[in-house]
């Protein structure tokens, strides 16, 4: 994606948009509409052509080239190029006045100094379209926080015992799948970093920021035979545990309530294996906590404590 500022609309107002690519497949946007698309027969390199709608000031200009796979056997398959591998990139206007635009700034790029300290970054990118995001060259991930997700559906309990279903245990309903993505403290240097974003659709950089994550409670709710594991992270011991019940406690991490019967021993077990370490695991079962309620009743342990 790129910007092109127009002063004179009279020569650029019914303009050819001109790109060559090496396959497979090229869609293009002007102006976050659709211009069109074209693909390649056989595989081949491919012109693409259109007709496009340019007005005066800025003009954005998207393209996203697609491949249908790529070549893995023969000799020099890893020298075969595929996609928009250098262009030219061409705006041609009236009387085939030409633009070049290869050489244009097609993503967003900023320098950036780690922050001190071992606690684990994570970068933001709310407020960007769709895309994928790359630290000093290193890929952290594709990103599509504008996609949202339904605002219905979500429980505030959670059994994951039973038949599978797409429906089952959904979290963080009405927000992006995600917004917040780790990038690993091996990947920065002390000094200068650089953060690279492909956006795809749009959206809005300056809202992008880099934060560190400092774990102060951390929760878990596991059922009857599985496994308890809790984890401090940067060094830190856990030193309370605010919340322990083994029975059928209610609510979630941050409002966990009693629920009509639980072991007394509750609390007193998880402080003997958990308080003074930096992690902590157990298995969670009714010898270790005392036999409570009917047999056929659902058992589980549900424990929220202090980094």
């Amino acid at each position: 994606m790129t910007n092109v500022d127009i002063n004179d609309t009279s020569i650029w107002c019914n303009a050819t948009l001109r790109v060559d690519t090496m396959g497979h497949t090229l869609h293009a946007y002007v102006n976050r509409r659709y211009a069109g698309y074209k693909f390649s027969q056989w595989g081949s390199n491919f012109t693409y052509e259109k007709r496009v709608s340019i007005k005066k000031g800025t003009n954005i200009i998207a393209l996203l080239s697609a491949t249908v796979g790529l070549a893995n056997y023969g000799a020099g398959f890893d020298k075969i190029k595929t996609g928009i591998t250098g262009g030219p990139f061409q705006l041609i206007g009236k009387n085939n006045v030409t633009m070049d635009l290869s050489t244009n700034l097609w993503s967003y790029k900023i320098d950036f100094k780690a922050s001190y300290g071992t606690n684990p970054v994570v970068v933001d990118l709310q407020g960007l379209g769709k895309g994928h995001a790359w630290v000093i060259g290193h890929s952290i991930g594709r990103y599509w926080p504008s996609w949202i997700t339904a605002t219905n559906g979500c429980t505030d309990t959670c059994d994951y015992r039973g038949n599978y279903v797409t429906e089952k245990c959904n979290t963080n309903c009405g927000n992006p799948s995600q917004r917040w993505y780790h990038v690993p403290r091996s990947f920065l240097n002390n000094d200068k970093n650089t953060l690279v974003l492909f956006e795809e659709i749009g959206g809005n950089p300056q809202n992008v920021s880099f934060q560190t994550v400092t774990t102060g409670t951390i929760c878990a709710l596991v059922h009857e035979g599985a496994l308890l594991e809790l984890s401090c992270q940067g060094g830190q011991v856990i030193s309370q545990i605010q919340f322990a019940s083994f029975g059928n406690p209610k609510g979630k991490c941050g409002s966990f309530d009693q629920g009509s019967w639980e072991a007394t021993d509750s609390r007193s077990v998880v402080e003997a294996a958990c308080i003074g370490k930096s992690s902590c695991g157990f298995a969670v079962t009714k010898e270790a906590f005392g036999v409570v309620g009917a047999d056929n009743d659902p058992t589980r342990l549900a424990v929220q404590a202090t980094c």
